[in-house]
């Protein structure tokens, strides 16, 4: 590389993402001149060595970060090399113009990839999941093995719900396969992939589809109903119950972060964790049934590796065994959950995720504000929260205007 030209990796500690992290940029030098480019990524600053300008090796995704940051050198290098050899006399702004040319000829599918890189890197592994099955989804459907962004018009968005529908898709599953869609194709024009000229959902409408939430919730002598079966304490049934009882009993605690629990999280009449969704903090204090339940769990010691319920294990390790771990175990404990539905004559598709709309409704129908709800539950809004309350509100005046008669 000429002494006048020159790159380096910064992480951008001047820019805080709604993360808290910094972006990773490539920082480009040319006769004491400086563009920044970013490289899709970002790190918190405790976890970026600012030595070496490269992630600590405490960072989870070390290996693969590193990979990916050098794969972007080699590629700018080979822009700027090209530019040297053919072009004496370039500008940064010449050098810019370049880099974003060779954008445009990634096609969908490589740039769904990309993004799905981006997300395990971030740790967010469900997300990645949604991309992938989006990239299959509309690879099923086109049968082309390059999908090109200026093949996605509004054209292809109506063929695209017209094959769904003649699958027998539901509009929740169709809704969801949109607007993912519509996400890959806001990122492809915000990092220049796409033209906003291509963009189709400025005429369709995702909202069109009838997206409300099946009615989850059961009532509180359901659920004392559920807590008083008795079950041999070897059976799936047995834990699955128990799985059901605690998050209803711990604000909606969701299966994934019951999975997650340690012994350590749980100190002085409370639990202290924080949820692999959203990563918001919760501290909770433990009422007399879900004390009973870690009490049973503890005396018995039936996980290792300092967790509280035996899902996760010691041989549990990477973010990709948890993960698929977590995903086969709510498989079997939602299989449990329909028996024992069946068992106590209710007639409800009973879900772990049933607990979680139940904590809700029994708390509304107690008098509780949605706002505490919503706060109870991590919600980003009580809009959301709403949503989970919808069916209850509506069950509530139905019954009221019974009094008309």
């Amino acid at each position: 590389m000429p002494t006048n030209s020159s790159i380096k990796v910064i992480l951008y500690t001047s820019k805080v993402l709604k993360n808290g992290e910094h972006p990773i940029m490539l920082r480009i030098i040319k006769d004491r001149k400086s563009k920044y480019f970013s490289i899709g990524h970002s790190c918190h600053k405790n976890l970026w060595d600012f030595t070496t300008e490269r992630p600590k090796n405490s960072h989870p995704n070390n290996r693969r970060l590193n990979i990916y940051i050098n794969t972007k050198i080699t590629e700018v290098e080979k822009v700027l090399l090209d530019l040297e050899i053919n072009n004496r006399e370039f500008s940064l702004e010449t050098f810019s113009n370049q880099v974003e040319s060779k954008k445009t000829k990634l096609n969908v599918y490589e740039f769904i990839d990309q993004i799905v890189n981006a997300q395990i890197l971030a740790n967010k592994l469900g997300n990645a999941d949604v991309y992938k099955q989006t990239k299959k989804m509309l690879n099923n459907f086109s049968q082309k093995t390059e999908l090109q962004f200026s093949d996605i018009n509004i054209a292809f968005i109506n063929r695209y719900e017209d094959y769904f529908k003649m699958k027998g898709t539901l509009d929740t599953s169709i809704s969801f396969y949109m607007r993912t869609l519509r996400s890959v194709l806001n990122k492809a024009i915000n990092e220049g992939y796409c033209s906003k000229g291509l963009y189709p959902f400025n005429d369709y409408k995702v909202s069109k589809f009838n997206t409300r939430t099946v009615k989850r919730a059961i009532t509180k002598d359901d659920m004392k109903l559920i807590n008083s079966m008795i079950f041999d304490e070897s059976s799936g049934l047995f834990h699955s119950r128990n799985y059901f009882m605690f998050s209803y009993y711990t604000m909606g605690m969701n299966f994934n972060d019951i999975a997650r629990l340690k012994w350590d999280n749980i100190y002085n009449g409370r639990i202290k964790y924080i949820r692999t969704k959203t990563g918001k903090s919760y501290d909770i204090a433990i009422m007399p049934p879900a004390q009973d339940i870690l009490d049973y769990f503890k005396e018995n010691n039936l996980s290792d590796a300092g967790y509280v319920f035996p899902i996760l294990g010691d041989t549990h390790v990477t973010p990709v065994q948890i993960k698929n771990r977590i995903h086969k175990a709510i498989g079997q404990t939602n299989k449990d959950l329909k028996e024992i539905a069946k068992m106590a004559g209710l007639e409800v598709d009973l879900t772990t995720y049933v607990a979680r709309h139940t904590f809700a409704t029994v708390l509304k129908r107690s008098g509780v504000s949605t706002a505490i709800i919503s706060e109870g539950m991590g919600h980003g809004s009580e809009k959301t929260t709403q949503i989970y309350l919808d069916s209850f509100e509506k069950s509530v005046l139905d019954e009221a205007n019974k009094n008309l008669l």
